[in-house]
């Protein structure tokens, strides 16, 4: 099923987005489908108010550059990431189990992997520590895991952060994160739909369950573990939007 929705970012604008719904009870993870469909719309109409004024997404296929950097994910997209590759032929698969278990071995020998894990245990809430331990991560040049000749291997499939992280700068300078040369301009979006996600258990908002994305595989079995609400599909995508629209908007 589906259902048509108005977004009103409190910018003196609004949207009609038509969400597929899964029919029946479901849990939050079950409406992930919907949630990337709705983070996509909010991508195109910050792209349309862009246009306005005479910018333009710079990002596109082929560039990567920002496949190398320290991506949050909810514990929900961890999961989905781990049934993503799991689905994939056996071949590919463990190729990209062996990238994810390289990027493991390459923060451990940098001594990340405690920080890491402390940090995102406690919600990612630390900024300093958070900005340092990106700033590391970066200077590791590990790629994603899903990433092959500048694209993403699972580009429908893609997280929330990646959806929405992106810059109106010309894409090389990219290449100058965390430098005195850093000039991009990241483009801020109305709504943080990835925070809402990472904060919503499906009843309403809790504390930040957040990992890096090349956790994701580690992750998985104690985000399983973890009990979900079920809900008719309708009344729990309501939920989340109230929750986005209340905690997460950056209107005003």
């Amino acid at each position: 099923m589906a259902t048509s929705i108005m977004l009103d970012f409190g910018l003196g604008d609004s949207i009609r987005v038509d969400l597929p719904l899964p029919g029946g009870t479901v849990t939050v993870r079950s409406l992930l489908p919907s949630i990337f469909a709705l983070a996509d719309a909010v991508h195109d109409h910050s792209a349309r108010t862009l246009a306005v004024t005479g910018k333009a997404i710079g990002c596109g296929p082929g560039c990567g550059r920002c496949c190398h950097q320290l991506v949050p994910i909810s514990e929900h997209e961890a999961v989905h990431l781990a049934d993503v590759v799991r689905a994939m032929p056996a071949a590919q698969r463990s190729r990209i189990v062996r990238r994810f278990t390289g990027a493991i071995l390459a923060l451990d020998r940098a001594g990340l992997v405690a920080p890491l894990t402390a940090t995102f245990s406690a919600g990612a809430t630390d900024r300093a520590a958070l900005g340092r331990l990106a700033r590391q991560y970066w200077g590791l040049g590990i790629p994603c895991p899903f990433l092959h000749d500048g694209s993403c291997l699972i580009h429908a499939q893609r997280p929330l952060a990646c959806r929405q992280y992106l810059v109106t700068s010309a894409p090389d300078r990219c290449a100058a994160l965390y430098t005195e040369d850093q000039d991009h301009e990241v483009v801020m979006h109305p709504v943080d739909t990835g925070g809402a996600l990472a904060a919503f258990s499906g009843e309403g908002m809790v504390h930040s369950r957040v990992v890096p994305l090349v956790f994701s595989l580690l992750a998985e079995r104690s985000a399983r573990a973890r009990p979900l609400p079920v809900l008719p599909g309708p009344q729990m995508m309501g939920r989340f939007l109230c929750l986005l629209n209340d905690c997460f908007s950056r209107a005003g």
